[in-house]
């Protein structure tokens, strides 16, 4: 009996370690999640990028995840943003919605995502329901400063970007997420007149117009 109790410990603490690390923009969380964003350009080329790729690594003490993605953006009638990001495996593409105003600097997104096995069959459902607005790709370095998931982006045919995602716990309000997202704004030197108001889609569609 006392070696099942043992065993039955290890599995809940198992269980609440899943659930910390969960906790950051949880996936798989019913309710709508919540950050606060910031995406700014990198002007300065590979330099400029690499730069900050160093103070992300010396704030995260981490060498960083690098996440290739390609996401197919469809039509969302009731306003909003509604994506299939393709990831290579062993992890598993996402459908991503997520609702944000078009603005400069920090920003709240409400979003909801699920892990999708068959992603090829999904957007030929949502082309053919929704119909499909374009297709954007860019590798990705993650890293995670304590709420925070700092993304240095490498965004085919557009160049070189970053974003933060200050994720919010329940408690928190906007404004307190706002005020993380600056701070970093100051550590990594982002300028005003580099901060983005739409998505990559967004400015990848306007370059491709002009």
């Amino acid at each position: 009996m006392k070696l099942r109790h043992f065993y039955q410990q290890i599995r809940q603490v198992k269980i609440k370690a899943t659930n910390i690390n969960n906790n950051m923009c949880d996936p798989a969380a019913t309710a709508d999640q919540r950050n606060v964003e910031i995406k700014a350009r990198i002007p300065g080329g590979t330099a400029e990028f690499e730069r900050r790729l160093g103070i992300a690594r010396q704030l995260s003490g981490a060498a960083g995840e690098l996440i290739v993605q390609r996401d197919v953006f469809f039509n969302s009638p009731k306003g909003g943003r509604l994506k299939l990001r393709y990831l290579e495996a062993p992890a598993r593409s996402q459908l991503v919605y997520y609702d944000r105003p078009d603005v400069a600097g920090p920003k709240l997104s409400k979003y909801n995502k699920i892990e999708v096995d068959e992603p090829a069959v999904l957007e030929k459902m949502l082309r053919q329901s929704n119909g499909a607005l374009g297709v954007l790709a860019k590798r990705r370095q993650l890293f995670i400063y304590e709420q925070t998931r700092i993304h240095m982006d490498e965004v085919q045919d557009l160049g070189h970007f970053m974003e933060f995602e200050v994720c919010l716990r329940p408690e928190q309000t906007p404004e307190q997420g706002q005020a993380i997202a600056e701070q970093l704004s100051q550590t990594f030197g982002i300028a005003p007149a580099d901060l983005m108001m739409g998505s990559y889609f967004d400015a990848l569609t306007k370059a491709g117009d002009s």
